[in-house]
């Protein structure tokens, strides 16, 4: 008898976010420019969230267009470097975003080792 061992959510959502940031390559590196976005706010020292995030990268085309077609970019390459243990969540704020429904935003800081990497 074959007792495949089914994956975990965490696994689910993690191979999901490899995905993502895989196929970053088909909306010409938009990818690179938040993780670029998010290593500045590492090296700022500022808490942020997405929000903050999507605010530093307002104006930018080809950005906007690659979350307008995968809205779930920018999460993936946020839990990418909560993964890499660059950035720990620390607190909970509500989104400026109405389409967010006022659904829960993590408040992000850089960690030891986040900062030693910018």
């Amino acid at each position: 008898m074959n007792q495949d061992i089914s994956p975990t959510g965490d696994d689910l959502r993690d191979t999901g976010q490899t995905i993502v940031t895989a196929n970053d390559a088909v909306e010409a590196n938009a990818g690179k420019i938040i993780r670029d976005t998010i290593g500045w706010l590492i090296e700022s020292g500022q808490h942020f969230s997405a929000d903050d995030i999507r605010a530093e990268l307002e104006g930018n085309d080809l950005v906007a267009r690659a979350m307008f077609k995968r809205p779930n970019l920018l999460p993936a390459i946020i839990g990418a470097a909560s993964r890499k243990g660059l950035i720990e969540p620390i607190g909970i704020v509500k989104p400026t975003r109405p389409s967010r429904h006022s659904n829960r935003n993590l408040i992000w800081r850089a960690t030891a080792q986040g900062r030693a990497a910018a």
